[in-house]
């Protein structure tokens, strides 16, 4: 497994610092500016933070929408090579309403990272508020240190739209569909008029407890995404990477949570290093 060069790291560092401070991401020529790096040099750069999951960058479909998850976006979105996710956070003003303390001035990525992203403000109490995908009812979420201490509606449900081994299919597009719904049956709902996206669903709590392996460390200047093999195998249920037996109740691992080695080949094929860290602890 690769180590982020030290420039990558230098560049993250300077778009964390900008978006936990005014909730949004410099811009590409900002960066260049502080780095002294052209252009060209950049594109290398954001490649690397995309293959690390740090960030995700803007492409040409993306670009061509004027909603995001079906909601309409103030501002507009950013435009084609600038960032589009600071991860866990989004670019642009949209439906995932971040406060801390009562400051609203940050926006999340999807529903997904929205259950674990007060671990980004340690100490602070932060609340999410974002709407049902179906209804539009509203959604409340009140978290400190990535955990959640009270969420509203209590039937809340997170929406996966892809199965991890499609993360690499599409950096970007992965999180499109990952998002609130005020209960099953509103998904199923939803589903209804979108055949396409099978998805699964888990609780607020549990994808809390996904996020906060996900984005352990995400604070530091060293962050590399690292996967605690023994530790997610342990604790499978608990993560949600289970499901129940037809009947028996008996649960088993998901194959909806599982990689496969579609992930790294295409990973490799899109011409990505592989920044994350697996551990056997």
């Amino acid at each position: 497994m690769a180590q982020l060069p030290e420039m990558a790291k230098q560049v993250r560092k300077t778009i964390m610092d900008q978006v936990l401070k005014e909730g949004t991401a410099p811009t590409v020529a900002e960066i260049s500016r502080k780095h002294s790096l052209p252009a060209e040099e950049i594109g290398r750069v954001f490649k690397d933070l995309e293959a690390a999951v740090c960030i995700a960058v803007q492409d040409e479909r993306h670009a061509r929408q004027s909603l995001f998850q079906d909601e309409p976006v103030e501002g507009g979105l950013p435009a084609v090579g600038e960032i589009f996710y600071a991860r866990p956070f989004s670019n642009f003003k949209n439906h995932y309403k971040i406060s801390v303390n009562g400051e609203q001035k940050w926006y999340g990525e999807c529903a997904v990272e929205c259950c674990g992203v007060s671990a980004m403000f340690p100490g602070k109490e932060v609340v999410v508020r974002s709407v049902c995908r179906q209804t539009r009812e509203p959604v409340e979420l009140v978290g400190r240190d990535g955990s959640l201490l009270d969420y509203s509606p209590k039937t809340l449900r997170v929406h996966f739209g892809f199965p991890m081994s499609r993360i690499s299919d599409d950096i970007l597009g992965w999180c499109d569909f990952n998002s609130f719904f005020s209960s099953e049956e509103a998904v199923r709902e939803w589903r209804k008029a979108h055949h396409p996206i099978k998805g699964a669903t888990r609780d607020p709590v549990t994808v809390s407890r996904i996020v906060a392996i996900v984005g352990k460390g995400r604070l530091d200047y060293n962050y590399q995404l690292e996967l605690p093999l023994l530790t997610m195998v342990k604790k499978m249920k608990r993560l949600g990477m289970t499901k129940p037996l037809p009947l028996l109740g008996l649960h088993v691992p998901d194959p909806f949570f599982m990689f496969t080695p579609h992930v790294f080949t295409e990973w490799k094929r899109k011409g990505y290093k592989n920044y994350i860290r697996f551990s056997f602890n």
